[in-house]
């Protein structure tokens, strides 16, 4: 761990938020964030080691974390976890450090040492640094997942037949609304995704609603598109809903419009039966 880099990280940060526009300042505070991570990581896994944390009256390290750090026993696991990466994998800790990469990228290089193996992580890491510094968490994700499929196809085999045996989609009805639930191959979940993130985009700097708002309301306009040309099935009529009711009951309601409006209805002459 060479502190130096975390050391020139923050001096140029403070320098930053002095003199830099408001884009500027929000890159050097990711930077700052991102190399206190990494060094965070080996720091709890220092301690973790030599059980210091026990000086201070706590019995595991994410008991000390929450009282002494007041940071959630999950993110501290998770940097202890990245310290493998950051170990195994000297460029990856080098833009770590530097702050280049966030521990949400360190993550997917610790998934890719536990279910790709160390000598192709090693091979390509230089390919997967430079995705990780240009690119979100998940795109990162892909690449590695990518290769593993490649590397141990028959995990994939394996991983394919589970889903088959469990794929469906349901819509189930329910006292205040309904539920949904089910499994997807890969192509029908990665086009409903595709559909999903298209449907549910904010529709402006302006739009305030919430993910879970801008999802359902997105399902909401796209199924209301698709039932104004009419379902498939019925050859583009669109839906139609009919009720029955009898003459006396059909009667009850007219008197009681004709009551509250003062205007006559007529009523239609009840079909023949």
């Amino acid at each position: 761990m060479d502190p130096e880099l975390t050391i020139d990280v923050m001096r140029i940060a403070a320098q930053t938020l002095r003199s830099g526009d408001t884009r500027a300042k929000l890159h050097a505070l990711q930077a700052m964030t991102d190399t206190a991570d990494a060094h965070k990581a080996v720091l709890l896994a220092e301690l973790d080691t030599s059980k210091d944390f026990e000086l201070d009256g706590a019995s595991t390290l994410n008991t000390w974390v929450r009282n002494e750090l007041r940071m959630n026993s999950g993110t501290a696991s998770t940097l202890v976890k990245n310290v493998a990466a950051l170990r195994d994998l000297p460029l990856l800790a080098e833009a770590a450090f530097a702050g280049q990469v966030s521990s949400a990228h360190v993550r997917v290089f610790a998934y890719g040492l536990t279910h790709v193996g160390l000598e192709p992580m090693r091979q390509f890491e230089e390919v997967f640094v430079e995705v990780a510094q240009e690119h979100a968490p998940s795109e990162l994700f892909e690449a590695v997942k990518h290769l593993k499929d490649k590397i141990h196809p028959e995990d994939l085999d394996a991983a394919w037949e589970r889903g088959m045996d469990r794929e469906d989609f349901a819509v189930d009805a329910v006292p205040d609304g309904f539920h949904t639930n089910g499994f997807l191959n890969t192509i029908t979940g990665t086009k409903l995704k595709l559909v999903m993130d298209s449907i549910s985009a904010p529709r402006d700097k302006d739009d305030t609603r919430s993910g879970a708002q801008r999802r359902v309301q997105g399902l909401d306009d796209l199924l209301t598109a698709i039932l104004a040309n009419g379902l498939p099935s019925d050859k583009g009529v669109r839906p139609h809903m009919s009720v029955f009711v009898d003459a006396d009951t059909l009667q009850a309601a007219a008197e009681h419009v004709q009551a509250t409006t003062e205007q006559p209805l007529r009523i239609p002459e009840p079909m023949p039966s």
